[in-house]
């Protein structure tokens, strides 16, 4: 089977400066040819249309949770339903991803390979199952972790086929976003029967134990502000609120801190990236274990934890220590969140400290990666060929067992494309997967087969 995408502008994903008016002719599952219009000769070819268009390779997507059939987060959560996962990864295939790394942390060889069955996504794994991350989940949650779960280690989830170990540390036991959003609501809901949302819910955790999580930190003046801003004056003492955000934080967090060591060392070993959950209340530690032999990818750099310039200063140290800086996209953009804006992220972008771009979760609301590429490119912090390279090759280059032969649109390269709308980039148009096209005027094509699964 040959395709044409016809006359579509090319960012190919090496950073190069885009092509224009050009075909990419694919053959099967591969990118045979680019070409000037009407140079190639392929009367039987399916043609997509793609005249004044934008084409970049399918997006690579190195830090997402709930895309794989088993524990949610690295705090070993119950398992979203089967329905609630595969309706994440259309998601993330609308949004123009077309392979993802599921860094839940604690997923076993068998379901991965069920959830990339199951889905024109590519799907792959990281593990967190260290012996360290294992315990500070059990003390977190471990609500959903079976018995072959707790006993299929890092070690064997790479011999396996896992290509990293991550998320290493997480929001749900390092006092991140993961508490804000779900646990400490859920000891208030229990109390009180009112249901916090995630930005009252981190208020009076910073209150309890500020924004690098320390019992030093306690502001009884801002707990008072916070409860009434939550409107649970009279139903939470102060006290209240210490006992209920330090229960759910802290008999955790210095043991998922040791685990950033652990898997340090074991990534080390087995010749894995390792990525870890990089945050004001982990910074110290991700610091320590930045060394130049241990392929460490920290995660969500833009963390909304940082202040503008700790996050820069803090960034610029683990780039100079040979780390690759991640950013995720959160909620950034149409979240509403006043604790998150863009600021940081775009003043990476414009200090040249961004490696690759990623998701992550935001409670399952985050923005696409092409809505973030568009305001950026648009706000003039970075150029578009770069910002495409990031959230493509970058990726691919960063987790070799990841993508092999895709991120960039070459001769012999897989043929995953994207077709976006330049004005628009978040508009996905088409996206084609090993030469297949599996989303047509941006809705997913289902054939017999997929139904069927």
């Amino acid at each position: 089977m040959t395709t044409v995408v016809r006359g579509c502008d090319l960012v190919d994903g090496r950073g190069t400066e885009p092509r224009r008016g050009v075909d990419v002719v694919v053959e099967g599952d591969t990118v045979r040819e680019i070409i000037e219009p009407g140079n190639g000769d392929y009367p039987s070819a399916e043609v997509v249309e793609a005249s004044g268009m934008l084409v970049i390779p399918g997006l690579i997507n190195n830090h997402t949770h709930g895309t794989a059939y088993g524990p949610l987060f690295p705090s070993g959560h119950e398992p979203l339903p089967i329905k609630q996962v595969n309706a994440n990864l259309d998601r993330h295939l609308l949004e123009g991803t077309t392979t993802l790394l599921c860094v839940d942390g604690f997923i076993t060889a068998e379901a991965v390979a069920r959830t990339d069955e199951a889905h024109p996504v590519n799907v792959k794994a990281a593990s967190c199952n260290t012996p360290a991350c294992l315990e500070a989940a059990t003390i977190a949650d471990g609500g959903g972790l079976t018995a072959a779960d707790r006993a299929f280690t890092a070690r064997q989830a790479v011999a396996e086929g896992a290509v990293a170990l991550g998320e290493i540390g997480a929001g749900h036991t390092l006092g991140g976003g993961g508490a804000s959003y779900l646990y400490i609501p859920q000891q208030i809901a229990r109390r009180t029967g009112v249901r916090v949302t995630a930005w009252q819910a981190n208020q009076l955790k910073v209150a309890v134990l500020g924004r690098h999580i320390s019992t030093s930190e306690f502001d009884r003046d801002a707990v008072e502000e916070a409860l009434a801003g939550a409107e649970l004056t009279g139903r939470l003492a102060v006290e209240d609120v210490c006992e209920i955000v330090s229960g759910v934080v802290l008999p955790a967090f210095d043991v998922a801190l040791r685990g950033l060591a652990e898997a340090a060392e074991q990534g080390r070993e087995l010749d894995v990236p390792v990525l870890v959950h990089n945050a004001a209340a982990s910074m110290t530690q991700v610091g320590a274990i930045a060394r130049t032999d241990v392929r460490l990818v920290a995660g969500h750099s833009n963390h909304p934890s940082f202040t503008l310039r700790e996050g820069l200063e803090h960034a610029e140290r683990l780039k100079e220590r040979g780390v690759v800086i991640d950013v995720s996209i959160l909620d950034t953009f149409r979240g509403g969140r006043s604790d998150l804006g863009p600021e940081l992220l775009y003043a990476m972008f414009e200090a040249g400290l961004v490696d690759t771009i990623s998701t992550d979760y935001a409670a399952g609301n985050h923005d696409p990666i092409l809505l973030a590429i568009d305001r950026a490119t648009k706000a003039g912090v970075v150029g578009l060929p770069a910002a495409v390279a990031m959230a493509t090759s970058a990726v691919a280059d960063t987790f070799p067992g990841l993508a092999p032969r895709r991120g960039r649109i070459v001769p012999g390269a897989i043929a995953d494309l994207v077709v976006a709308d330049p004005a628009e980039l978040d508009n996905v148009l088409t996206v084609m997967i090993d030469g297949r096209i599996v989303v047509r005027a941006g809705r997913r094509v289902t054939d017999e087969a997929s139904d069927d699964r």
